[in-house]
């Protein structure tokens, strides 16, 4: 990965900011500088196809904020089969390599491992077991509190475990990440 440099006052413009603004710069060995307002992510760092779309789909991840389960299942079915799109693409090109290669190589050992840990990811992902019974958590909420609660204090306290179930469970996505190379 290049070396990111930090400039607090720029001393004239640039594609990323204005004369005294603070930015961002990196540069790769074969290519021009790059400009950013901030901190680059790590796809923008590397000049690897694959590695640019994993590092973006686990930036994806990370960044996720689903405002309810069925935007968190579709998120995570989309991202699953991104991964498995990358994977099969890893797949077509170590088929598209010399038989004798593809075993013995260095390349083809790679894209191998990167086929397998995409799968995996995909497979990871889809795992999870990803519904919320609100009539169960209904329940419970009603026996925490009482049988003389007021359905106004139900509903508020049901909201709040809806939530903390939907972190829980975006914690739980939030731990499947592509970690090969």
């Amino acid at each position: 990965m290049p070396r990111v440099t930090h400039v607090k006052k720029a001393r004239k413009d640039n594609p990323a900011c204005k004369r005294g603004e603070s930015y961002y710069w990196w540069k790769f060995r074969f290519g021009g500088k790059h400009f950013s307002k901030t901190y680059p992510r790590s796809s923008s760092l590397t000049q690897s196809s694959f590695l640019s779309q994993v590092y973006e789909l686990n930036e994806r991840i990370e960044d996720m904020e689903p405002e309810s389960i069925d935007d968190l299942r579709f998120e995570v079915e989309s991202l699953a089969e991104e991964y498995r799109t990358l994977g099969e693409e890893c797949d077509d090109n170590l088929s598209n390599m010399p038989d004798h290669l593809q075993d013995s190589s260095d390349a083809g050992t790679l894209l191998q491992e990167r086929v397998d840990e995409c799968e995996n990811v995909a497979t990871e992902l889809e795992s999870i077991e990803l519904d919320i019974d609100e009539d169960e958590l209904k329940a419970e909420v009603k026996n925490d509190l009482g049988e003389d609660a007021k359905e106004d204090e139900i509903e508020e306290e049901l909201g709040t475990r809806v939530k903390d179930k939907l972190e829980e469970l975006l914690g739980e996505v939030q731990a499947q990440q592509y970690e090969g190379g």
